[in-house]
């Protein structure tokens, strides 16, 4: 919200007398806020990767927080565990090489201090890559002969294995001690599965199934005990997560980051058939189910240019707000992959209800550094990405990538106007193109149902 500061006009009497100093008036007393209007409870996230600016500086959280208070986004999702790595200082893995500041600067302290003092508040999720650890990272080098993950083939990731009863213990207190040492309203579970199909060969792992199960050869990769065993691994490392933070943080909330590869299933008789149940091992419709997650973030990342991708992104959406556990669903929109007002226009499909009436929690934007084709170098980066994009030349004749990044620092700035405002910006193609905006009030977080 934007406020006016009143200002005091002093007026100048001319007096003859010292009797003359009476007469001035008493200040007015300056009036009090305007009481904030809220539009109706509802989540508006906002994913901020720790590849990109975001919480790397004291002045990055500074802006961070001004952008998504100036956004009416009431949730912050900031990755503060990359591959292995540290965003925060109270933590037994080591500190981020790219934080920028003194040693004592703790960027999730800082974005807690911050976004919780704003008026409105604005929650903080804590977000963590789970069982990707990144094969450069001390707990990789140090464990991953044993730890890391293996394909059929014996080929590695820097993916760690869940099969493997060590790594979930050790993951499991990385995110317990975040939950214990910071204020965070939540934690954010992404990279809790498997890397697919082929995966899940270490040693260990192996072995812990044959001695469960009784099979007396190395499973092939589409042997159906073999992937019910990998998907159970991953569901009781989010089932035993979640009763601790229960037990022991109450109010912290668990979520996920969760898969939406190619289309949706149409009714929940086909969930087995999706690839986030039957190639990467993540059952997440059991976990809302159930309650294991307190909300869920399918990530529906679609291009809205695309017709394919769009008839993906509707299907995926009408399961979400229609299969029974739409309360516990922020549906997450890939901005990155669209134009602006393509992100806008899925948000508001996200936030309309469905045709039997059902809505989602609300909508989570990925990501506050790649806000649109124009604003990540996923595109401005890569010729060959970017000469499949409809819109071309979409970079303005720029060729130079330091120019393209400040280009898309600007697209990304501006995104955040248009989320609240009617804003417009310039296409090569198009002109000025006119955005709606999705945020015109203010909202709070709405109840979550127990779990």
């Amino acid at each position: 919200m934007r406020r006016v500061a009143g200002a005091l006009v002093l007026v100048c009497i001319s007096c003859s007398g010292p009797s003359a100093a009476a007469t001035v008036p008493s200040p007015t007393p300056s009036p009090s806020p305007s009481p904030i209007v809220f539009g109706a409870p509802q989540f508006r996230a906002l994913w901020v990767d720790a590849f990109h600016d975001g919480i790397k500086s004291p002045a990055q959280v500074q802006k961070l927080v001004a952008d998504a208070h100036r956004a009416n986004i009431n949730a912050l999702i900031v990755q503060v565990r990359k591959a292995g790595d540290a965003y925060f200082n109270r933590s037994d893995e080591p500190r981020a090489t790219d934080i920028i500041g003194p040693r004592d600067f703790d960027p999730l302290a800082s974005v807690i201090r911050l976004a919780h003092a704003a008026i409105p508040r604005i929650e903080v999720h804590a977000w963590l890559n789970t069982f990707f650890a990144g094969e450069s990272s001390q707990v990789y080098v140090q464990h991953g002969d044993v730890w890391g993950n293996r394909a059929d083939d014996g080929s590695t990731s820097g993916y760690l294995d869940p099969g493997v009863p060590e790594v979930q213990i050790y993951t499991h207190k990385v995110f317990m001690d975040v939950a214990k040492n910071y204020d965070v309203d939540g934690l954010h579970m992404d990279f809790v599965r498997y890397p697919g199909t082929g995966w899940g060969y270490s040693p260990e792992s192996v072995a812990l199934f044959m001695l469960e199960t009784g099979a007396r050869t190395v499973p092939w990769s589409g042997d159906e005990s073999w992937k019910a065993w990998r998907r159970a691994r991953v569901t009781a490392f989010v089932h035993d997560l979640h009763d601790d933070l229960k037990l022991e943080h109450p109010t912290v909330k668990l979520s996920g980051a969760l898969i939406c590869f190619g289309g949706g299933p149409v009714t929940a008789a086909d969930w087995p058939k999706t690839s986030a149940y039957s190639s990467v091992f993540q059952d997440w419709k059991d976990w809302l189910t159930k309650g294991y997650l307190d909300f869920g973030v399918p990530m529906n990342y679609d291009s809205d240019w695309s017709g394919l991708e769009k008839g993906w992104f509707g299907r995926w959406l009408n399961f979400e707000k229609d299969s029974g556990f739409a309360n516990r669903v922020v549906t997450g929109v890939g901005a990155f992959l669209n134009y602006p007002e393509g992100t806008l226009a899925q948000i508001t499909r996200v936030l309309a209800p469905s045709a039997q009436g059902n809505s989602v929690l609300g909508v989570a934007i990925y990501s506050y550094g790649s806000t649109s084709v124009y604003g990540t170098d996923d595109f401005y980066g890569s010729p060959d990405l970017a000469s499949g994009l409809p819109r071309q030349p979409y970079n303005d004749g720029i060729t130079d990538q330091a120019a393209l990044a400040a280009r898309a620092r600007v697209f990304n700035d501006v995104f955040m106007i248009e989320l609240s405002e009617p804003d417009y910006y310039r296409d090569v193609q198009l002109g000025w193109v006119a955005t709606t905006p999705v945020f015109t009030q203010p909202a709070l977080v709405p109840s979550l149902p127990a779990s």
